[in-house]
């Protein structure tokens, strides 16, 4: 059976460890983060980023947070953990997955102007991509309306 492996990241405000070892992510972002002006400082920002392999566990695993070009938080999985790691069966194809994930937090976080922030592995040597961020400004004649970004409509005038 040939590997089976696969990268996802979640941007998100916050994440919290709930009872029954569960986590929360508080303020999720789809794939743009939209702000008044620069320069910013948001409090934090959470990246929660999972790698998935199937049949056999990864022998090396290094996870990478970059904004734009540069590597900004890498975290390198050691060896004997990954060895050690149980599977979980695939309720569907009782395929036995190799779960590895990380969380990095940013804070506070400068943002000074319009940036990336992309989420990336090395796994046994091959590179996967897991999702980015795009941070930009709001654009003119826009405005929050609560998480939704909508038209300025002028007054009319009489």
């Amino acid at each position: 059976m040939t590997a089976q492996r696969h990268l996802t990241a979640i941007f998100c405000d916050d994440i919290r460890r709930e009872e029954g070892n569960k986590l929360s992510y508080m303020g999720v972002y789809g794939g743009n983060l939209l702000v008044p002006s620069f320069p910013q400082v948001l409090p934090k920002l959470c990246i929660a980023i999972k790698m998935t392999t199937s049949p056999s566990p990864p022998g090396q695993l290094i996870f990478r947070l970059l904004k734009d070009d540069e590597v900004i938080a890498e975290r390198e999985i050691p060896s004997n953990v990954l060895a050690g790691m149980p599977s979980a069966e695939s309720d569907s194809l009782e395929i036995p997955m190799h779960i590895v994930a990380t969380v990095f937090q940013l804070f506070p976080l400068d943002l000074t102007g319009p940036c990336k922030f992309r989420a990336r592995a090395t796994c046994d040597g091959e590179e996967f991509k897991g999702g980015s961020l795009i941070v930009d400004q709001l654009p003119p004649n826009f405005q929050m309306s609560g998480s939704i970004v909508v038209p300025t409509i002028p007054p009319s005038v009489s």
